[in-house]
């Protein structure tokens, strides 16, 4: 492996927020937050809809424990920075992207705690996860928007032309981050086969997508955004938890999987949305 993982994640998600941050308003990003009734939609749907679809899966497939516990963790915690290199996509959603990627992952600083101490398994007691995930937030996700924001409104005309060289590199960058970790996910694949774990992850994944679909409302833009941002799951924050308070488990090869199953489930999701988009008005 040339380039550990979380490194260049950390690096996609600056790339992106920066890029977005060059093309949003501040105002466009507090309109996002004045809409009460979408919040609420969001946070009921990765709050209690998703989560207690998770504790219904793992009581009607034959799970391992560690399979059980990955499971309710990536159900109990909502927002991961990976569902950028989608939602960004939405361009007339940009605000409404980054809004839902911050916060939902401030949301998971607040679940996580919780989520760990109401698992079947025993965890043991580590501020770590907390610590860290806080630290990436503001680091990796505020402070390149609120650059980005400052460029454009100190130089407009410079901003502009910043945006593609970043959309390009940003995804250069995912996509090594894919091949990369293609390893691990394979090893985690085969780690978890067996009694319908993949199949319980895969629903987990298109629930959460259909209920964040319909928690977007009317819009198609803003369900399109929803639907990628509650399917994600947080990853990365799983993993962090696995590692610091699941040790010597299998617990962390759960999230590796879920990441193996929502990046093609997502591309084909905004390919199919997109197409349909652009064949619809030649069908009427």
């Amino acid at each position: 492996m040339l380039v550990r993982p979380m490194p260049l994640l950390d690096f996609f998600v600056v790339l992106v927020m920066l890029s977005i941050g060059l093309r949003v308003s501040g105002g466009e990003l507090l309109d996002v937050l004045r809409n009460r009734a979408l919040f609420i939609r969001t946070l009921v749907a990765n709050c209690i809809l998703i989560p207690g679809i998770g504790f219904v899966l793992v009581k009607i497939f034959p799970l391992t424990s560690d399979a059980s516990v990955g499971i309710l963790l990536l159900a109990a915690i909502p927002g991961t920075p990976i569902a950028l290199q989608f939602t960004r996509m939405a361009k007339p959603r940009l605000a409404f992207a980054a809004v839902m990627t911050f916060v939902l992952s401030v949301v998971s600083i607040a679940i996580t705690p919780l989520a760990v101490k109401v698992m079947p398994l025993t965890a043991q007691h580590s501020e770590r996860p907390i610590l860290s995930l806080t630290v990436s937030i503001l680091l990796f996700i505020a402070a390149p928007l609120c650059v980005g924001l400052w460029i454009a409104r100190r130089a407009p005309k410079i901003a502009p032309r910043l945006v593609l060289p970043l959309d390009i590199f940003a995804t250069v960058v995912f996509l090594f981050l894919m091949w990369e970790t293609r390893l691990a996910r394979r090893e985690a694949l085969n780690v978890v086969a067996g009694r319908r774990t993949i199949l319980a992850m895969f629903l987990l994944l298109v629930t959460s997508m259909l209920i964040g679909c319909f928690a977007g409302g009317p819009d198609g833009e803003s369900r399109r955004v929803l639907a990628t941002s509650t399917g994600m799951r947080s990853v990365i924050v799983v993993l962090y938890v696995a590692r610091y308070c699941f040790p010597r488990t299998n617990v962390y090869m759960i999230p590796i999987v879920y990441l193996s199953l929502m990046v093609p489930t997502n591309l084909l999701f905004h390919l199919a949305f997109t197409g349909w988009h652009r064949l619809r008005p030649t069908a009427t």
